[in-house]
């Protein structure tokens, strides 16, 4: 071991962090990957799944896929993503060694995190960089190209907001609502996918905060993307299934009445708030002062390219310089241009 990172790792002993890794942020493939290394830790991926169930308060239930299920290398796991706790037990809903692609430099390099995530393997991302998001797809690309498999939590961001969010580069969606089961999702890992051939598997983790805290999970079959397939119209398939997924497993082992969930006293408005305050809370680091914000976690997790869209209002621009007669006033008709009703 160099005598620089050696110093560096005694520091992160002392301190509770993991600078020692600091490296992992390189652009250049070659400085964070090998070959050598994606063999190792498929060796070692057994007992760090074993060691990760002892560091969640949650009891992981997995639903057996039924059928047989490819170990064969090369795979794209996508997971939807809730709280820091999709770490530990993701890794063993997926059942298999998994690079996981991490995008939380703070949590990754002022923690110990970062040295549990560096045994795992891990391509760490500064999404707020342009040419980091970049490197992390050839690093993606690298890792199945090469007998590895990776993971990623393609929402970007926690699901856990209420409401939408507008900032300078994208309008407000309708994805981050708490009524629905997941965001819209990134399509890095399908773009993988299609130019790799390799499989998509997703991987959904369902919480059940109710008496003891459990979490279900289901791994699916294998999602494929041909070379001449769009790409957004195979995300939209992806996200029915992963919906349906997570419904299915709410509605197999979590169906309770309100009055059964309110029983204490509590509505589930308080009780929303509360379980979203605790989760934030313990991704708090009170040496940095670090208090994880859901809402720039959400600014910069928001997904990067897009299916262009047009507005109603955009589409229907022309008709007010039309010069309105009896013969044609019908084209201001709301029903029949699909025009929004305010």
């Amino acid at each position: 071991m160099k005598k620089g990172i050696l110093k560096k790792l005694l520091y992160d002993i002392r301190n509770g962090t993991s600078h020692s890794v600091d490296y992992l942020l390189s652009n250049n493939t070659q400085d964070t990957l090998s070959k050598k290394g994606i063999k190792i830790r498929k060796i070692f991926s057994p007992l760090l799944r074993a060691i990760y169930l002892t560091q969640t308060k949650y009891k992981l239930i997995r639903e057996r896929k039924t059928g047989k299920v490819n170990k064969k290398p090369g795979k794209i796991f996508v997971m939807n993503h809730r709280q820091a706790d999709d770490i530990v037990l993701g890794a063993n809903a997926i059942g298999e060694h998994a690079y996981v692609v991490f995008g939380n430099k703070d949590l990754a390099l002022e923690t110990t995190y970062g040295l549990g995530l560096f045994l795992n393997g891990v391509i760490l991302v500064d999404r707020s960089s342009k040419e980091s998001r970049k490197a992390a797809y050839e690093k993606m690309k690298f890792i199945v190209e090469n007998g590895g498999n990776v993971w990623i939590f393609p929402e970007g961001y926690w699901n856990l907001a209420d409401d939408g969010l507008k900032d300078e580069t994208h309008e407000a969606d309708c994805h981050d609502s708490e009524c629905w089961l997941m965001q819209d999702i990134n399509i890095g890992a399908l773009r993988l996918a299609k130019e790799t051939g390799s499989p998509i598997v997703p991987v959904i983790l369902h919480y059940d905060e109710v008496g003891k805290k459990r979490c279900y999970s289901k791994r699916g079959s294998e999602f494929y993307i041909n070379s001449d397939d769009d790409v957004f119209k195979k995300k939209d398939e992806l996200m029915e299934i992963m919906n349906t997924t997570y419904y299915n497993l709410m509605e197999k082992y979590s169906s309770y009445s309100r009055a059964e969930l309110e029983s204490d006293g509590i509505s589930l408005r308080e009780k929303w708030i509360q379980l979203k305050e605790e989760l934030v809370r313990a991704c708090d680091i009170p040496k940095r002062g670090y208090k994880l914000d859901l809402k720039d976690e959400k600014r910069i997790g928001k997904a990067k390219v897009g299916r262009p869209f047009t507005s109603n209002e955009e589409a229907f621009e022309h008709t007010n310089n039309i010069v309105i007669t009896k013969n044609n006033a019908f084209l201001l008709s709301k029903r029949l241009s699909g025009q929004k009703k305010r």
